[in-house]
């Protein structure tokens, strides 16, 4: 699912297309190379969705499409592994791109791992424990359908009534929106009695929605092949920010021991949930850079260069989503464009 882009990135992009201006700054801008992150990899899905879930999305053919692009243009495709490498060393002889995919969807799996084997190229998988173990639901896809199904919903939490119309796109956005942001500023302890005030009497069962998520199994299979990497991302899911230093800590090296246990090798990179500076401080990144982790990413539009080797706790990654699935935009970022008009002149983008 594809949104128009701003007037402003329409024109740049459109500018850059015909003029490929963009292209002479990459020696300057480009750096080293860029760590992607995206999420899910699957066909359209046919009739209306909500945003913030589409967005996630993209097709196999424009996954396929983003590899051959940067192979066309001489990027080496690496592990996170090969990144930490080339760090270190403090340059690297070819521009190099690496593909991460948060979370722990089934198409990881199912769909994704079937075009790197073909492709034979690595990528890597930050798993968050909760989904193969079931602790985590994925209520971001149930809150879709309701809004989707139901007009209005409505339920009562904490002594509240909540009640939103969802008769139209515009309302069904709307609501979503107002109910994810309740859902996600509920403290971790009462999380599921929230989720049961929402959802009572629906329809909408949390098992349901299983076959979305990976199981210790298909991990299992995933970690077996040499061109993919299992990282951590925590257990839960949480806004670290929002939690106490020991809880950070707890939720950090947990998911790192339990897939150790599952996959029988070492866990060497994490990424933080959500990872944007909102919910990635200079204390998360202290934390979990006493991990002992050989990286650990945000998400944050930056490329990759040599003074990311005194900030290997925190290094950017470039998200690509299904809103705009268009690689005159990934050129931009590629060159580091988009990172420039967003950083300013900081070329070491870190927190």
């Amino acid at each position: 699912m594809t949104n128009p882009m701003p007037r402003g990135l329409r024109l740049l992009t459109a500018f850059c297309r015909l003029t490929g201006l963009h292209r002479t700054l990459c020696p300057l801008l480009g750096g080293m190379g860029l760590i992607l992150v995206l999420h899910r990899v699957l066909p359209p899905s046919p009739g209306p969705r909500i945003m913030a879930n589409a967005r996630i999305e993209i097709t196999p053919d424009f996954l396929e499409q983003l590899i051959l692009f940067f192979r066309g243009r001489g990027y080496d495709i690496v592990s996170l592994d090969q990144v930490h490498d080339r760090i270190c060393r403090g340059s690297s002889e070819t521009p190099f791109v690496c593909f991460t995919f948060d979370d722990g969807y089934a198409d990881a799996l199912e769909v994704i791992h079937p075009v790197f084997r073909r492709q034979q190229a690595p990528f890597a998988v930050y798993l968050i424990t909760g989904f193969p173990d079931r602790l985590l639901i994925p209520w971001w896809y149930m809150l879709e359908d309701l809004v989707l199904r139901r007009d209005p919903v409505c339920f009562t939490w904490q002594g509240r009534e909540y009640c939103y119309p969802c008769s139209d796109a515009d309302q069904r956005e709307q609501a979503y929106a107002a109910i994810r942001q309740l859902i996600l500023a509920t403290p971790a302890g009462e999380l599921d009695g929230c989720l049961e005030a929402i959802f009572a009497g629906t329809g909408i069962r949390s098992g349901d929605y299983d076959h979305l998520l990976l199981t210790w199994d298909m991990v299992r299979r995933l970690a077996a092949d040499p061109l993919v990497t299992i990282g951590a991302h925590t257990v839960h899911h949480f806004n670290l920010r929002e939690l106490p230093p020991d809880m950070v800590r707890r939720e950090i090296l947990a998911s790192r021991q339990v897939i150790e246990e599952h996959i029988g090798g070492p866990v060497r990179h994490f990424a933080y949930p959500f990872g944007s500076p909102a919910e990635v401080g200079r204390r998360e990144v202290e934390i979990a850079g006493q991990c002992g982790f050989a990286t650990c990413t945000m998400v944050k539009e930056g490329t990759i260069v040599a003074g990311h080797r005194d900030h290997l706790a925190a290094l950017p990654r470039v998200e690509v989503t299904g809103r705009y699935q268009d690689l005159t935009l990934v050129d931009l970022r590629r060159c580091g464009v988009l990172s420039l008009l967003r950083n300013g002149l900081q070329r070491v983008v870190t927190l």
